[in-house]
């Protein structure tokens, strides 16, 4: 029975990990977490004594060798991790269109490439810059140059949907941390495998799967005790804002319309988007959110007259221009008069009562994700967060995490 019940557990390993926004609550995706906390301990290994003595029920991640038992070998993985003395890790990355991911990594991982934007930031996050061989031109590009500075300096592989294969193979590195969807597997591990090359697939932009994501990069790269304290850092505001909007009813939320992008006010996001999670996390009611349509289903066009008829109290964008360089709000305040003066949107109560807010990407699409929930948690409900300060909050994040200086514009209006 115990192997029919393992094997059951197999067939799991292809479906997404069960995570939860809950900062005390959410699951380390890497096999060896037997007993499905956040963290790989002594407690894994007397929960795998108790599967082998039968008296503990097999978990999805009880397996830490993977090859299809759960024996000794299974705990000497585990205390190999404890030690940090593991030669691989086996670690379980979720995707957003696709089912999850098994990836072996060797260890200990020592060179590294980054394609995008979001895993440059989440390396500075944990002080690893020095592991990285290459980079992504969009790292060096524009006023990302400025941003990341001596990461900016780093040999480029292409772009980060489009990379130079060959480029990559010449640095060696032991691991490519790529975005999510882009590029697709046959333009990146299809063509990696024989090089021997693991490519790890990582957001870092998604509040359901942010923890484990960013402590599975904490155990890559061994930097633990780095990921743990940006996650006491972001959850010590995330869980401020959902305890305060936890008590207020669902039929009293505002009711919200996220845009897209400047360019088109009539596609927005809907369940499964990063918008979408941000709006619920702060207390708003996405008008979209059952819709279906554009990528992954999460990204519909709407007609004006629907948006008309659902009446939105409030309207955002999460793509507005602006940035780290940027030294007024002049476009910002451009765009946001292009919203309020729309013939359809100027009849919605969102605009006749100027609760129209833009945000970059800087602080909706990457580890600063919880920098626009801030954000929208005191523009939804101003008179529950008088005393958060989101500005002060990115603030510290910049100059504690990234290493840089406060500047930019990032939000219309304050």
């Amino acid at each position: 029975m115990r192997e029919l019940a393992f094997a059951l557990v197999l067939v799991q390993c292809i479906m997404s990990v069960a995570l939860h926004a809950d900062a005390a609550e959410y699951t380390l995706g890497i096999f060896g977490n037997a007993n499905m906390d956040s963290i790989i301990d002594e407690q894994d290994v007397s929960y795998v004594r108790g599967i082998i003595d039968g008296t503990n029920p097999v978990t999805e991640l009880a397996d830490a060798t993977c090859d299809g038992r759960i024996d000794e070998g299974d705990i000497e993985q585990i205390q190999r991790i404890i030690n940090e003395s593991e030669n691989y890790l086996i670690i379980k990355t979720f995707t957003i269109y696709d089912k999850a991911k098994i990836i072996r990594v060797p260890m200990p991982v020592s060179k590294i490439v980054i394609l995008n934007l979001a895993s440059a930031e989440a390396i500075r996050c944990v002080n690893a810059e020095e592991l990285v061989t290459g980079v992504g031109t969009s790292v060096v590009e524009g006023t990302n140059k400025e941003f990341f500075g001596e990461l900016s300096s780093r040999p480029t592989v292409g772009k980060w949907s489009e990379p130079d294969v060959e480029s990559i193979i010449r640095l060696r590195p032991d691991v490519v941390i790529a975005d999510l969807r882009f590029p697709n597997t046959e333009l990146l591990e299809d063509k990696l495998n024989s090089s021997g090359i693991v490519v790890v697939r990582m957001g870092f932009t998604y509040p359901d799967y942010f923890q484990s994501e960013m402590m599975t990069l904490g155990y890559m790269l061994n930097r633990k005790s780095e990921a743990e304290d940006l996650i006491d850092f972001v959850y010590r505001y995330v869980d401020l804002i959902e305890g305060r909007v936890a008590s207020v009813p669902a039929d009293e939320r505002p009711r919200v319309y996220p845009i897209y992008s400047p360019s088109d006010f009539w596609k927005t996001g809907s369940n499964g988007s990063i918008v979408d999670m941000l709006c619920g996390l702060a207390g708003g009611r996405n008008i979209a959110h059952e819709l279906k349509g554009g990528t992954g289903g999460m990204y519909p066009a709407v007609d004006p007259e629907w948006v008309i008829k659902e009446d939105p109290e409030i309207i955002f964008t999460w793509s507005s221009p602006g940035g780290y360089t940027v030294s007024n709000d002049t476009e910002m305040r451009n765009v946001w008069n292009s919203i309020v003066k729309s013939p359809e949107l100027s009849q919605v109560s969102a605009v006749k009562n100027k609760r129209v807010y833009l945000l970059t990407t800087d602080v909706t699409s990457r580890p600063r994700w919880f920098v626009g929930l801030a954000y929208l948690a005191k523009w939804f409900y101003p008179e529950n967060f008088k005393d958060l300060d989101p500005e002060e909050i990115h603030k510290e994040y910049l100059e504690r995490y990234q290493n840089v200086r406060y500047q930019g514009v990032f939000v219309y209006p304050k």
